[in-house]
């Protein structure tokens, strides 16, 4: 017989190994849009020189298997980094007035719930439903029974946000 937690037993930080992997290959797909930039954009942006050198080197690799492999090892390179930094700064280029849009969507995602989810998702290809309401109902339950918790479940809310309209 399977014991299932109680509601009140509700684990925020819990992430499915289906969803560790969607976030991989979501890293991977964010620093091949990093490879694209120019160097002068680039440098802008808060990278380790590691990532920095992996990134200007893509350019180089002509074989398409060479490609492939260096474009994971940039999502390996991705999961070391402030990634939130990156999109703020990368999206502040990108797109101005990205940060009021994102503050607006997350208010509406947490006071809305599910209403909220479906305009988001049809408005963003890349958007996922099942990871956007985990990570909105984790922000709930936060502001709901921890306070202290709520703004670094806004914050988780507001980072798959911006990878999800950085590669929409």
């Amino acid at each position: 017989m399977l014991n299932h937690p109680a509601e009140d037993e509700f684990d925020p930080d819990f992430i499915s190994k289906s969803e560790q992997k969607r976030a991989m290959d979501r890293l991977q797909a964010v620093g091949e849009q990093l490879a694209e930039l120019p160097v002068s954009q680039l440098k802008k942006l808060p990278l380790t020189e590691t990532l920095m050198d992996a990134l200007l080197e893509l350019s180089h690799i002509r074989s398409h298997e060479a490609i492939r492999r260096h474009k994971q090892r940039i999502g390996k390179l991705m999961r070391h980094e402030d990634e939130a930094a990156i999109l703020q700064a990368l999206n502040r280029h990108q797109q101005p007035n990205l940060e009021k849009r994102m503050e607006i969507w997350i208010t509406r995602l947490i006071q809305h719930g599910d209403p909220a989810i479906a305009d988001f998702v049809r408005n963003h290809s890349a958007a996922e439903r099942h990871t956007l309401r985990q990570l909105v109902r984790a922000a709930r339950h936060a502001l709901e029974s921890e306070p202290e918790q709520a703004e670094k479940m806004k914050a988780r809310l507001a980072t798959y946000l911006r990878e999800v309209v950085t590669l929409s």
